[in-house]
């Protein structure tokens, strides 16, 4: 990996990290998961849009996926109401649930292989590689095919 790649991948990882965990915190999660990360690479400004222009797939709907995925979870135990935001600073990465590690070493892994820069794009094909969790969830929720969002880091 060259070091314009690597000056880039740092960039990137940190305002993609700052802004997931401060969605995480609006939407009341202490700990920034795999669906804050994909709700962040949706709304980057460098996020090529015509790559996802066949699927109906923006920040906005995800984020409205994911907040009813967790209604939903929270109903079924009983239990009504809308999540409170926390007015806490970001940490960073490493603290943050092993779903949204794992989907960013996926993505960084799939950057590698093509020898490019960490893209958005890339956060959000290693999310549709999650089988399970709130993200795989909004994902089917949405209606949209993992394998579509999957092809997209090709």
């Amino acid at each position: 990996m060259g070091i314009r790649t690597a000056v880039s991948d740092v960039s990137f990882m940190k305002s993609l990290f700052t802004a997931a965990e401060r969605i995480a915190h609006d939407l009341g999660d202490p700990v920034m998961g795999a669906e804050h990360l994909v709700i962040a690479a949706l709304d980057r400004g460098d996020l090529d849009r015509s790559e996802l222009a066949p699927l109906p797939l923006d920040g906005p709907r995800f984020r409205a996926a994911v907040i009813a995925v967790h209604a939903d979870a929270l109903g079924s135990l009983g239990v009504a109401g809308t999540s409170t935001p926390i007015d806490e600073e970001p940490r960073g990465a490493l603290h943050s649930t092993s779903a949204a590690q794992a989907v960013f070493q996926d993505a960084r892994r799939s950057a590698r292989a093509r020898r490019a820069p960490l893209r958005a794009v890339d956060i959000i094909a290693a999310a549709a590689r999650l089988d399970y969790g709130t993200t795989a969830r909004a994902i089917d929720r949405l209606g949209i095919s993992r394998a579509d969002l999957q092809a997209l880091a090709r």
